[in-house]
């Protein structure tokens, strides 16, 4: 924050960094969060910091994400063990992606609902929060 990054862009880059960490598809964080960086115009080391630093919270949310999905678009129950999975990569593979295509965007409309509500959320509770470590701004002597 010494160096131009105000509270409430360090909140935006801490909010949209976080959220896009837990996207549920690995490998396109990084990504996202450049992206996400250059349109609104955020700090790229303050919002790629935070997405690798949430990265573990994406496996921790992406069955609860592909489970949300399911629900949300009443599809048959698509999880299956991890050796169900490769088996059937290996007998039917173009089934296989449909599967977990399928799976993948009905789980990020769940995402996408979800940042909707978060990252503005995220956004009021941390700009207070990194204003009380702003350094103070001195008085102009001449009264200006």
């Amino acid at each position: 924050m010494r160096q131009g990054l105000g509270p409430a862009k360090l909140a935006q880059c801490v909010a949209i960094g976080l959220v896009i960490a837990v996207f549920p598809a690995l490998g396109v964080t990084t990504l996202m969060a450049g992206l996400a960086a250059v349109m609104f115009r955020l700090n790229m080391l303050a919002i790629q910091t935070v997405n690798y630093l949430a990265y573990p919270l994406q496996f921790a949310l992406i069955l609860p994400f592909y489970s949300a999905g399911q629900r949300l678009f009443h599809e048959p129950q698509l999880l299956r063990p991890a050796s169900e999975i490769l088996a059937l990569i290996r007998s039917a593979p173009l089934s296989a992606l449909q599967e977990l295509w399928t799976l993948t965007w009905h789980a990020a409309v769940v995402w996408a609902m979800l940042a909707c509500l978060a990252i503005p959320l995220l956004i009021l509770v941390l700009t207070p929060f990194f204003s009380r470590f702003a350094p103070e701004k001195k008085a102009d002597p001449k009264g200006l």
